[in-house]
């Protein structure tokens, strides 16, 4: 979280260093004009180096930012009041970015899995653990080997894996109610020791050089850890090739979550195996299936 806002930070000064205004100096219009060209010039594309519309949302962040220092500047008597406020962002209003969430059905899913096996079949655990635990991407790549209870049948979400602009391990999960654990049920567990297997084959042929030295569940062949954004992109390809490129890693918590209302589960047992800090986010899961 404080990457994502030092980023934000760095990317206004970079705007407005060079124009050389006090804190005192600016105005709504000066403001207004910042946000425009954000709207039409502030994105970057990683191919071709070409600048590009940023959206709305991102926008709106940095007004946030820009706000919450002009009251920071007003409270410290640096200005008279926050020429932020009366600004704008024109565009789609936050609730339109709230769209019908995609999903697949239990029947989908044992197709897609069997799509994976055949073509991508990396993926397989990973789609697995994704749409019938509802695992987020940073809880799949944190999953280590001594978080699996084989005796008593269990599997804990303990750590995480994140990237803003550094690789971070993390001996802690979103909040503080995502740590949570839960019934390893048999075809979980065949799922798991089919990747012990590979990862015990894979250490062998690598030898000395393989890396994995912590224990991770998923990782690269040589027991390097996967960057999560390797994961959204090439999950990515593999579902624009199954045909369903709505279809996020993410998705497949929504498909996990519909999946378990389907199949009866009240709200607090969804709670529960999703790990929401909050049971709104759960009721709002429920009112939308």
């Amino acid at each position: 979280t404080y990457e994502g806002y030092e980023y934000r930070a760095a990317h206004i000064k970079r705007y407005f260093e060079p124009l050389k205004y006090k804190v005192r100096e600016l105005s709504s219009r000066m403001v207004d004009q910042f946000l425009k060209h954000e709207l039409a010039h502030g994105k970057r594309d990683q191919k071709t180096g070409e600048m590009g519309p940023l959206s709305v949302r991102s926008v709106r962040s940095y007004k946030s930012i820009l706000s919450a220092v002009y009251d920071q500047a007003a409270i410290d008597g640096l200005v008279s009041s926050n020429p932020v406020t009366s600004v704008k962002v024109h565009g789609k209003s936050n609730a339109s970015y709230q769209r019908e969430e995609a999903f697949l059905t239990e029947e989908e899913v044992a197709d897609l899995l069997k799509f994976l096996k055949e073509h991508y079949p990396r993926f397989l655990p990973m789609a697995f653990f994704g749409a019938y635990y509802g695992f987020r991407r940073s809880e799949l790549l944190g999953l280590r080997w001594p978080s699996i209870s084989w005796q008593e049948k269990t599997i804990s979400v303990e750590n995480t894996v994140v990237r803003v602009s550094t690789l971070v391990e993390k001996e802690s999960t979103k909040t503080r109610d995502s740590k949570r654990t839960l019934h390893l049920f048999p075809a979980a567990e065949k799922c798991l020791l089919a990747v012990r297997q590979e990862q015990d084959d894979y250490k062998s042929f690598f030898g000395t050089a393989y890396r994995n030295t912590e224990g991770y569940v998923f990782t690269r062949e040589d027991g390097s850890r996967y960057d999560p954004s390797w994961v959204s992109k090439n999950f990515e390809k593999a579902m624009k090739a199954y045909g369903r490129p709505d279809i996020t890693y993410h998705k497949l918590r929504h498909s996990c979550a519909s999946m378990l209302i389907n199949r009866g589960w009240d709200i607090k047992q969804l709670q529960y195996w999703l790990g929401h800090a909050d049971p709104e986010t759960t009721l709002k899961i429920y009112s939308h299936y």
